[in-house]
């Protein structure tokens, strides 16, 4: 009897054993493996409810084609990356708890946003504390001093921006600009044709949104606004992007904001291929080195993270579509 409980013993011990061996083999090839394919996620911010709501869908449908495209090559080093897109509702307050709802998920490791001025302001500061990357979509703010290296701009400055609308009216021989929103913009050219003056009027990005052309309604039609990048047809990139788009979301308009995330998506995509260290730390680090071409022929930052060769271009409303002047 005795003799047969040794024999057990041994058995089962040997059983464990062999158990406790071949569980920490699988365990060793789940977290040791290079390529194992853990989820790495970039965090997009934009206004999906409210006046502003075009921005975020647009926004949405460009980083999610990006994104397509990129796992469908391999993703970052065999690592699919996902997207978590929050809604500021084009509100500073809402922007500064949707920016630190982005740090308590550790698989983020940078971040687009937030495209309208006010929000952005509200909630680089959260960023920069945190050390996450964000490639900003506005004009403003400036970088932050206590930031380092973790601001990057992927849109012309506001002082650019009125350059571009200052060159614009010169050569279509435009009477104003206005760097403003769609409401006071459509209150401007209210107020314009009330009086019996011409439309002719260039705005910033703002007045591309449908919201403008709905607000202002006929006296839209002759007004004229810049935007970020290269004219679509100009750009071979860009003219495979819309056919992709219109394929992926065949009943989804395509408006520069689609265009402009598609960009920025690439951009940060091409950072997190760099670097088999896919942290926020390394995408930061990477992102000081971009020398990025495609939609918007050149991207790269200087050391302020500013967006060294910023892209603009001149459209105009026109029975209700938008045009080249």
């Amino acid at each position: 009897m005795r003799t047969l409980m040794r024999f057990t013993a041994r058995l089962l011990h040997k059983s464990w054993s062999r158990t406790i061996a071949i569980t920490a083999i699988m365990l060793c090839m789940t977290a040791c493996l290079p390529n194992a394919p853990a989820m790495i996620k970039i965090g997009l911010v934009a206004p999906f409810s409210g006046r502003y709501r075009e921005i975020g869908y647009q926004a949405v449908h460009g980083a999610r084609l990006a994104l397509s495209e990129f796992n469908a090559a391999g993703g970052a080093h065999g690592r699919p990356v996902s997207l978590l897109a929050l809604d500021d509702a084009s509100d500073a307050d809402t922007a500064i708890e949707q920016a630190n709802r982005m740090l308590t998920d550790s698989a983020v490791v940078a971040v687009i946003g937030h495209w309208l001025d006010g929000t952005t302001r509200a909630a680089v500061p959260i960023y920069a504390r945190a050390g996450l990357p964000i490639l900003a979509t506005s004009a403003a703010p400036r970088a932050p001093e206590n930031g380092g290296r973790t601001f990057f701009r992927l849109y012309p400055t506001t002082e650019v921006l009125a350059t571009a609308m200052e060159d614009t009216a010169t050569q279509y021989g435009l009477r104003a600009m206005c760097l403003c929103d769609v409401v006071t913009g459509a209150e401007l050219l209210t107020i314009g044709h009330s009086d019996n003056l011409s439309p002719a009027v260039v705005g910033g990005p703002l007045w591309s949104l449908r919201e403008f052309a709905r607000l202002a309604g006929d006296n839209a039609d002759g007004s004229y606004f810049v935007t970020p990048g290269p004219h679509p047809p100009a750009v071979t990139e860009a003219s495979v992007f819309l056919a992709n788009h219109r394929a992926a979301f065949p009943d989804e308009p395509v408006g520069w904001t689609s265009l402009h995330a598609y960009e920025a998506t690439r951009v940060l995509l091409t950072a997190l291929s760099t670097n088999s260290e896919l942290t926020a730390t390394y995408v930061a680090e990477a992102l000081t080195q971009t020398d990025f071409y495609g939609v918007s022929r050149h991207v790269s930052f200087d050391e302020g993270g500013e967006w060294a060769t910023p892209q603009l271009s001149a459209s105009m409303w026109r029975g209700g579509r938008r045009v080249r002047p």
